[in-house]
């Protein structure tokens, strides 16, 4: 019903309609007025009269209707019509282009009225560029501080993301993203699935969520404290295999309120293959030079014993070597002991309380592995060096291999400290696990349920300092325990402090920290304002428009849009093998000759990366029935299904503009301003999708469409809406 009121021609018949029934409705009633107030001789005549002239007077009234209907006619097409597209050429300049000039036919009238609007437009536009110059100059020592700064944090050696409360991505610079995702091949026939970082992006997509929890979770125990060091470490595999340190550090508000944390990535890989070379030779070293002063050591010893000159003279030349040996020994010891200690920089150790490790020992490993520990007594106020997650997971691993080894659940724990260690004694009911266990158990990766590091537990133990030994207890019948011996710090000791981030209350727009107050994930997303989604804009290129008939897609071409704005650093465009003929008619529109797709990737390869590249987004396409239809019909072929909300921008262009009678891309752009580049290629067509689309949310916010629902109900309503594939 709506429909039939807001089409044009529906509105031109109901006018003729109504503008007939009326004139009818007159006529019929002036002459049946006349007709009562004549004598009956008088209708006699009038009668006779119309009898004989039924030709004629016929022909008059046809002629008065015909001239009524071509005066309606003239009035509707000269008036009704050019007025309603004045109105939505007036609301294009005044919302979405500026430039666009009114050009319609029409009445004297409305053409003068046209040639007004245009008048004040180019007043207003040039009114608009004045002012848009004066911002501009006194913007630009402001933009280009900005811009320096931005390309200071995307060149950055270290690999830099910035996350909200949620986990939401919100800047992420070069080196980051080549950290995450590495430099995939799309190419490959392999299937692996690759991690994407964007804005907008959950950073739990590319990065462990176990650790970045772990590390968010001790950096709130430190702000509890009021620690003056608050970041947290953690060491994660990159997309090539290299080892990344990753530091952790909070962002907080003015009322120091947890807002959001920056991920700082390190590539260590090379640094601890170094150290481990080196290690490997001191060690070496050492052990030779041990083995020469032990010789000389015997030697002068036995001179000593059997001497074979003067004694008083040889016993001083004995007394000087003997003391001699023994410092060179003392020397090579406190140079491996320091080199231990002050080498390994590239993976730090954070300083804690013993207890506090302990308490997290203990609940996480009746969280995640079931097993209870009983602490003796936890008084000890020593300080340890570590990495609080690999020390930890650590240790959950060798509880872990002691349950499934002994089938012991329950341990009893203390702390104490001999020397400079700090010993956790994790005691038992059972016979005692012998040293060659502890071996074997040395080679094994750490893995425990779905966590896991890329290091053996003798990588991370040494990392450490630490020791573990087994024992059985004397003085205790059938009992039995492990000790970790960690080296022990004062508390005193300054640390290297990665202070906390402050936001400050002017903050640079060009980072999008706005997106800090954005709402997380909800199943209500039909009810979220179309400026708060998040959007994959995509179009696909076929070997033809028969979607039944065995065409298939060639091309995927795609854009994210996040907070109104187009990311052109995060874009799809992949080639597809369709591993048949490419029509010559095809090829003319798109360009894309067959010997360009030899050695792609087949679709099968190509739609989960793109899934994954979508996930989480609203789709929206120009004729989108189409491309969702080419992509339905691999759901059997691939297993991918697109369950992804669809805004299709041809529909909303008929929503938006009903009386304009050419909705193709190419001339909604014109009439927006949007120069198409690329037209007919699939990343061409979505970047100019999304243009469009972008144009269109101030003209459906002027029709009262603000959600992604009032948008998909508007839509539903169009004519265009029937087509079907």
């Amino acid at each position: 019903m709506q429909r039939l009121f807001t089409s044009p021609n529906n509105k031109y018949w109901l006018f003729v309609v109504i503008s007939f029934t009326i004139t009818m409705a007159l006529v019929i009633s002036l002459g049946f007025f006349l007709w009562q107030q004549l004598s009956s001789p008088e209708i006699e005549i009038l009668v006779r009269l119309i009898k004989e002239h039924f030709v004629y007077i016929f022909g008059v009234f046809f002629i008065l209707i015909a001239g009524l209907g071509t005066i309606l006619d003239a009035i509707f097409n000269n008036y009704i019509i050019p007025i309603n597209k004045l109105t939505e050429e007036v609301t294009v300049i005044n919302f979405v282009n500026p430039s666009h000039r009114v050009k319609i036919e029409g009445s004297r009238e409305v053409l003068r009225l046209a040639d007004a609007i245009n008048e004040s437009a180019a007043r207003l536009d040039e009114m608009r560029e004045n002012v848009e110059q004066r911002i501009q100059l006194a913007k630009a020592d402001l933009e280009q501080e900005k811009n320096l700064l931005a390309a200071f944090l995307a060149e950055l050696p270290e690999g830099v993301i910035i996350c909200n409360a949620e986990g939401r991505i919100l800047f992420y610079n070069k080196r980051s993203r080549e950290f995450i995702e590495g430099n995939t091949n799309t190419n490959s026939s392999e299937n692996e699935s690759s991690h994407f970082i964007g804005l907008g992006r959950s950073v739990f997509g590319a990065v462990d969520k176990n650790v970045i929890v772990h590390a968010l979770d001790e950096i709130g125990e430190k702000l509890k404290r009021e620690e003056s060091n608050v970041a947290a470490y953690f060491v994660i595999v990159g997309k090539e295999g290299n080892l990344l340190r990753v530091e952790t550090v909070p962002i907080l508000n003015q009322n120091r309120q947890f807002n959001g944390f920056i991920l700082i990535f390190y590539d260590i890989t090379q640094q601890l293959q170094i150290d481990n070379q080196v290690d490997f030779l001191m060690k070496n070293l050492s052990r030779g030079i041990r083995a020469s002063v032990a010789s000389i050591r015997a030697a002068i010893e036995a001179i000593l014993e059997y001497p074979h000159m003067s004694r008083e003279q040889e016993h001083k030349f004995q007394k000087i070597i003997h003391k001699e040996s023994l410092a060179l020994g003392a020397i090579l010891d406190n140079a491996a002991t320091d080199y231990a200690t002050h080498v390994k920089t590239e993976w730090p150790l954070v300083k804690m309380p013993a207890r506090d490790l302990l308490q997290t020992i203990c609940k996480r490993a009746e969280n995640t592995l079931g097993i209870d520990i009983h602490v003796d007594q936890d008084h000890l106020d020593d300080w340890v060096n570590v990495d609080s997650y690999s020390i930890i997971l650590a240790i959950l691993f060798v509880l872990n291999q002691l349950k499934n080894e002994l089938g012991v659940a329950q341990f009893s724990c203390s702390l104490s400290k001999k020397g400079r260690f700090v010993n956790i004694d994790l005691l038992w009911q059972g016979r005692s696990i012998r040293m060659e266990t502890l071996k074997k158990w040395d080679e094994q990766p750490l893995m425990i349920e779905k966590e896991g590091l890329p290091l053996t537990l003798k990588e991370v133990i040494r990392h450490h300092e630490a020791e573990i030994w087994s024992y059985s207890c004397r003085d205790a019948k059938n009992q039995s325990y492990l000790r970790f011996c960690l080296p022990a710090v004062e508390s005193s000791q300054p640390d290297t402090i990665r202070t906390m981030t402050i936001l400050p209350e002017s903050r640079p727009e060009f980072y999008d920290f706005d997106l800090f107050h954005q709402p997380g994930q909800t199943p209500e997303i039909d009810n979220r304002s179309l400026t708060s989604l998040t959007y994959t804009v995509f179009d696909t290129e076929t070997t033809g428009l028969d979607t039944r008939g065995g065409d298939e897609i060639i091309a995927i071409g795609a854009v994210r849009m996040v907070n109104r704005r187009i990311l052109h650093d995060e874009i799809f465009d992949q080639l597809v093998d369709p591993r048949r003929n490419v029509p010559i008619e095809s090829t003319k529109i798109h360009g894309i000759q067959p010997e360009m797709l030899e050695g792609q990737p087949t679709i099968d390869q190509v739609l989960p990366r793109f899934y994954q590249f979508c996930e989480e987004t609203i789709l929206i396409a120009h004729n989108a029935a189409f491309d969702m239809k080419m992509l339905e019909l691999k759901e059997h072929k691939t297993g991918i299904k697109f369950i992804n909300p669809v805004l299709d921008t041809l529909l909303l262009a008929a929503v938006i503009q009903p009386a304009q009678d050419n909705h193709k891309l190419e001339a909604i752009a014109t009439r927006l301003g949007i120069s198409i580049i690329g037209r007919h290629t699939a990343l061409g067509d979505a970047l100019a999708t999304a243009e469009v689309f972008l144009k269109f949310i101030p003209l459906l916010e002027k029709q009262g469409i603000y959600t992604l629902k009032d948008a998909r109900l508007a839509s539903q309503k169009t004519l265009y809406a029937r087509l079907k594939y």
